[in-house]
């Protein structure tokens, strides 16, 4: 009997042979689309032929990096699949290499030619946002000899980045410690959270400062690795004709710095709400102080009943009807077609994730143990499936891929819309008590760290940017003090604190972070008014899903009557954030 809880390879290839036959395909239109190189100028034919391979490759590619990955992925021992996800890398690289000619050469026509060769042929219109985007940011692209030289180099920009990697989870070696009883705890990353969670207030505090202080050991080559990673992101910047670091990294999001600032200068004027939670903490716990070891401690009992899958999905068939009749029977046809790989097994990756497959289906990795947090797993993970489904089946494959500003809403609104329906079904108190923390915990991380991170970030690219020395207890200090500032005036912050900036890995990726902050507001804001039941919503949202990357992602936003350049959107979820708190007090 099939098992529709593991993933189906012959959905992609029915056999490897016509894997092989695919890469085969590839690297022959490799071959023919480089005769297009130099000669897209001489006519609107020649760049629609030109592009008309580059999707049968990239179509193509899909399936080959898939095929490889996944199944590297479910057994990461298995030398036939480490060496399918190779090969897959591999073509990748020769994928770029080969056609990296492309947008410099079209950057370099002449924009009317450009705009004349698109009026009159129509069949140019299939690629024609690509085409627009490239006008748009002529000034941003270098001359060919020069894209193709850094595209070269591209597998080596990420240097400081793999090395902090290597130190992080290779090489820095943390002590154990010694809970009341005499019992050793194994202190480390993996099981930091679990520290953090400890009833006993002396392993979280000892766990902590053993934790964070090891880094502390390595401080100087840290702050080595990481402001090499600003300056690269700086002179990448300015050598693209980039105003600031900041600006490239939020117009390659198809965001702004506007959104960008909006977005901190909205939390901070709302900052009282987290100091309020902070002293509110504090209360629940019954301490004198509160150090940050004290902030992941659940002060109520957690829901500690498990829940078999089956019994999940029905929960979250259920919990998404607020989406419509197509949505849950789409999603009910997935959770039936082998679309997860949903239980731990041997050498399987960590972790959980959604892998669109074009031409095929979107394909997700779980680790299910039926905990509280596995079910909402599911929810999020085929948030970000049907956000797949929707954008393939209404996209051609140049377009069909949506932004990292639109990636983390369709999750995070199944996420909402499911802790809504727990909360409004449930009679039990402390089952309540339980999901509204566990609500106003992940607005915490999501929007008020993320935005305190991103913060960090800007504070320290501009000083890079106007010339200044920074050091690792410079950068110490402007972490403590955002700490500070985000948490009031009740946080004791501790020496070993000034290291903790260390930890996040998401810093080596310039301005990454504040999308989680941009996209729990968005979903925030739009479940809200799904469950308000405001008119025409739904069917603006699942448009939304089926726009893929079809055009800007603040102007797919629009559609459902978000603006991230305003400040309306945050205040929404900062109110929400409040509305939480007031509700969990209501309760205790």
């Amino acid at each position: 009997m099939e098992n529709k809880f593991e993933w189906k390879f012959t959905d992609i290839y029915k056999t490897k042979e016509d894997y092989k036959e695919d890469i085969k395909k590839v690297k022959e239109k490799l071959e023919e689309i480089v005769q297009y190189r130099g000669k897209l100028k001489d006519s609107s034919e020649n760049i629609y032929k030109c592009y008309k391979i580059y999707e049968e490759i990239v179509e193509m590619d899909c399936k080959i990096y898939a095929y490889g990955m996944l199944q590297y992925h479910r057994n990461m021992t298995n030398q036939e699949a480490v060496e399918l996800f190779k090969e897959a890398e591999e073509l990748d690289n020769k994928i770029d290499e080969k056609t990296a000619f492309m947008v410099p050469e079209l950057t370099n026509m002449d924009t009317a030619t450009l705009e004349k060769y698109m009026k009159e042929d129509k069949s140019l219109q299939r690629y024609s946002r690509r085409i627009t985007e490239i006008i748009e940011n002529k000034k941003h692209i270098l001359s060919k000899e020069i894209e193709e030289v850094l595209s070269k180099f591209s597998d080596t920009f990420n240097g400081c980045e793999n090395a902090y990697s290597v130190l992080t989870n290779a090489e820095i070696k943390f002590p154990s410690i010694k809970d009341s009883n005499g019992k050793e705890l194994e202190v480390n990353e993996a099981e930091y959270s679990k520290l953090l969670e400890n009833k006993d207030r002396e392993v979280r505090r000892k766990g902590a400062i053993a934790l964070v202080s090891e880094y502390g050991k390595y401080i100087n080559t840290i702050t080595e690795l990481y402001l090499n990673t600003v300056k690269q992101d700086t002179k990448i910047a300015k050598l693209r004709n980039y105003k600031s670091s900041l600006e490239k990294a939020v117009l390659d999001d198809e965001a702004t710095v506007k959104v960008y600032n909006t977005l901190l200068k909205t939390v901070n004027e709302h900052i009282e709400i987290n100091h309020e939670y902070t002293s509110l903490k504090k209360k629940l716990l019954n301490l004198p102080d509160i150090h940050m070891y004290d902030m992941s401690i659940n002060p109520f009992n957690q829901i500690d009943t498990t829940m078999n899958i089956k019994d999940a999905e029905e929960l979250i068939l259920k919990a998404l009807a607020p989406l419509g009749t197509e949505y849950v029977n789409k999603l009910k046809e997935a959770f039936n077609s082998n679309w997860m790989d949903a239980y731990q097994s041997p050498n399987k990756r960590g972790g959980a994730y959604n892998m669109p497959v074009y031409g095929v289906h979107p394909y997700v990795l779980l680790n299910y143990t039926g905990t509280n947090f596995d079910v909402s797993s599911i929810a999020h993970e085929f948030g970000h499936a049907m956000h797949s489904y929707y954008s393939d089946k209404n996209q051609n494959v140049l377009e069909h891929s949506y932004t990292l500003l639109l990636a983390e809403i369709a999750s995070t609104v199944n996420e909402i819309l499911l802790a809504q329906y727990r909360l409004d079904n449930s009679t039990d108190k402390q089952e309540k008590i339980a999901l509204l923390y566990d609500r106003i915990e992940t607005v915490k991380s999501t929007l008020f760290t993320q935005a305190m991170f991103a913060e960090f970030e800007q504070e320290v690219h501009s000083r890079i940017e106007n010339e200044e020395i920074l050091n690792a207890e410079k950068l110490g200090n402007i972490y403590v003090n955002l700490c500070r500032k985000y948490y009031g005036e009740d946080l004791v912050i501790d020496e070993y604190n000034k290291y903790n900036w260390t930890r996040v890995h998401h810093f080596f990726r310039c301005f990454y972070v504040y999308k989680y902050a941009t996209g729990i507001s968005c979903a925030i804001d739009i479940a809200s008014r799904i469950l308000a039941g405001e008119e025409g919503l739904v069917e603006k949202y699942i448009n939304m899903l089926k726009m893929g990357g079809s055009k800007k992602s603040l102007d797919i936003l629009k559609t459902v009557g978000i603006d991230l350049e305003d400040s309306r959107t945050y205040e929404n979820a900062l109110k929400f954030y409040k509305n939480d708190i007031e509700k969990l007090e209501e309760l205790i």
